[in-house]
């Protein structure tokens, strides 16, 4: 009988943009899409009435966005579809730019990706990059929900 391998010396990259990343304490909320064309792996806000989520830009962010069947073949959710969002957890995004392990998280709107240079881009609070990622590969990305003030 061949020896039982005992000694891992690599984990695997993530799988994909918006697919969690490892089975460390997560959590997800489901999310309506108010508009058309939010991607996956993207980061939303709370959007104007009850459960609907919106593109990130300067409102209260509310998660990064997963996979889900919901997606179009483009990878994209149709308006009102049930979107799942990532609070807590980590999670695979696109790099726009090179993102470097341990710094801040800034999204691109325009190019649609991640990077590590704050620039003209819009900071996701309370999330860090958990590897150095060139540009074009997917990075895994550790959000950290904060509780709101009481």
């Amino acid at each position: 009988m061949p020896p039982l391998q005992t000694v891992f010396t690599d984990r695997p990259a993530p799988y994909a943009k918006g697919r969690r990343v490892n089975m460390e304490e997560w959590n997800t909320i489901t999310c309506l899409a108010q508009v058309a064309g939010i991607g996956i792996g993207e980061p939303v806000q709370d959007g104007t009435t009850g459960e609907q989520a919106a593109p990130f830009t300067t409102g209260k962010f509310r998660g990064i966005t997963e996979w889900t069947p919901d997606c179009t073949e483009a990878g994209v959710f149709p308006i009102n579809a049930n979107m799942p969002a990532c609070e807590s957890g980590v999670i695979g995004g696109g790099a726009y730019q090179t993102c470097t392990k341990r710094t801040p998280v800034y999204w691109n709107a325009a190019n649609k990706g991640y990077t590590s240079t704050a620039g003209s881009n819009t900071l996701i609070p309370n999330a860090e990059f958990d590897a150095t990622v060139s540009a074009g590969g997917i990075v895994p990305i550790r959000v950290r929900r904060i509780p709101p003030a009481a």
